[in-house]
């Protein structure tokens, strides 16, 4: 988590959880970036329309359509 052991024995429990919490939203946010990713450059849409949308992105906020998912089968 970016401290080092003996940091991590002198911290409180809240600052604990904090960085717990911190980790989980960069990688909430990097699942984001890795979806739109295989939206855009996989699937072929616009990456414009994922600018500033903050709305919810497939394969993390909402589910895939599983006719979508056929077409990674090889």
């Amino acid at each position: 988590m970016g401290i080092s052991e003996a940091d991590f024995w002198k911290s409180t429990p809240r600052k604990i959880i904090a960085l717990i919490d911190q980790k989980n939203e960069i990688e909430k946010i990097k699942a984001k970036n890795q979806a739109i990713y295989i939206a855009c450059y996989v699937w072929g849409n616009d990456p414009d329309k994922y600018e500033d949308n903050g709305g919810p992105v497939a394969g993390r906020d909402i589910p895939i359509n599983e006719g979508a998912l056929k077409g990674l089968m090889m």
